[in-house]
């Protein structure tokens, strides 16, 4: 333990109440840096610190290791009315599911509202910390609590609808936000990029604080010895992540290396559109399709990693996760990826299909390829590590409550 992280324990330290709420929920690297953040809150200082968040996601969360014996300091609501229409996860299964759902939805927001300002209201934190869609669920408790005091996380560039798509519910979600993280006491950005977008959006510089890259655990990181030809693309299924241009670039790989498999690891919107792209283009006995609780066990084994996205998402979590287990990369030039991905450590590429193509046969076939798995995990393991991660929260909680 770092002599800060010592010191947390022996000062005053403020408590805490963590929220991570959805709809639909779905296990991404948000979630899980947050809930690990959320245990070393708990192992390193002694305080009552609270996770508020639903069963579906607790469920995601122990099936992937984490949260696990923390029960004591875990709040779960299971949002009731939804399920009457028989829609697990948010999907709408039959008609009548489709008619009723949406007023179902309403009565579960309205629940969640409630009881984010319940349970606020009953234990008095020093700090809240909302993620995902806690952020709008926490504003009663943020309004009729003036001595808790609020951090709010920008994980993202976009702050409002892109133009031409301003329907009115995503109108609606970007005011919300906005009056939230006005009235929040400190703004956590998850890089310089989503500060400045913070600032172009209204929010003082002054209340928000950089944090120094994410991090993951990298216990369950260990590389095989002899790594196998494997390339692995590990995200949600959504547009903005890429798995389309891998999986159009799959067939240009294997025609001039035939001996390399697959891992498309995920789920998402794009689930049902993936897997027919897969069967399509006649390459199912070169790809293992499907979502994994414990990615590590692949990545450990594997040569190379595809990080796709189309927006900015750095730090990406399955991208630290990736080069921890000894990974080479090809990631699409997009956003900060540079901070993590250069020469070193495997290659940038526009994001087109025959580009990341080009770019996986490179990697493979590079002599140096075992120096950038050995240079990927070791620039993780030290520049991206649990203890920096816990020593700037910290310091993010303590300027919340001065």
């Amino acid at each position: 333990m770092s002599q800060s992280n010592q010191n947390v324990k022996q000062d005053s330290f403020p408590t805490v109440m963590m929220m991570m709420l959805c709809m639909g929920c779905t296990l991404g690297g948000g979630e899980k840096r947050y809930a690990r953040v959320f245990q070393m809150l708990v192992d390193q200082t002694d305080q009552p610190h609270k996770l508020l968040l639903t069963r579906q996601l607790l469920t995601l969360l122990h099936q992937a290791g984490i949260l696990v014996g923390y029960e004591d300091h875990l709040i779960v609501l299971d949002p009731p009315f939804r399920r009457i229409a028989h829609v697990p996860d948010g999907k709408r299964k039959n008609y009548l599911s489709r008619i009723i759902y949406p007023f179902l939805a309403i009565l579960d927001v309205s629940w969640y509202l409630w009881q984010t300002w319940r349970v606020v209201h009953q234990h008095q934190p020093d700090v809240v910390h909302p993620h995902l869609n806690a952020i709008y669920f926490s504003l009663p408790a943020l309004l009729l609590n003036p001595k808790v005091r609020h951090v709010m996380s920008a994980n993202s560039e976009r702050f409002r609808p892109s133009k031409g798509h301003n329907p009115i519910g995503a109108e609606i979600a970007t005011w919300l936000k906005y009056y939230a993280m006005r009235r929040c006491h400190v703004v956590d950005a998850l890089s310089e990029a989503r500060k400045e977008a913070a600032v172009d959006f209204g929010i003082s510089p002054e209340k928000i604080l950089v944090n120094p890259g994410s991090f993951t655990d990298y216990s369950v990181c260990q590389p095989a010895a002899e790594k196998k030809k494997w390339v692995v693309f590990l995200a949600r299924l959504i547009e903005a992540k890429g798995p389309h241009l891998l999986v159009q670039a799959i067939p240009r790989v294997l025609s001039e290396e035939p001996d390399v498999h697959f891992y498309i690891l995920g789920e998402g919107y794009l689930e049902t559109h993936v897997a027919q792209a897969i069967e399509e283009l006649g390459i199912a006995d070169k790809v293992t399709f499907r979502f994994e609780t414990r990615p590590t066990e692949i990545l450990n084994q594997s040569q190379v990693f595809t990080s796709l996205n189309l927006l900015n998402s750095y730090p990406n979590q399955a991208l630290l996760e990736a080069m921890g287990c000894g990974n080479a990369v090809v990631a699409t030039d997009i956003g900060e990826n540079y901070l993590l991905v250069d020469e070193k450590v495997g290659l940038r590429v526009p994001p087109d299909p025959d580009n990341i193509a080009q770019a996986i046969i490179a990697l493979l076939r590079s002599p140096d390829l075992a120096k950038m798995q050995q240079a990927a995990r070791r620039r993780v393991l030290t520049e991206h590590t649990p203890e920096r991660f816990f020593d700037y929260i910290t310091q993010v909680y303590r300027q919340a409550v001065r």
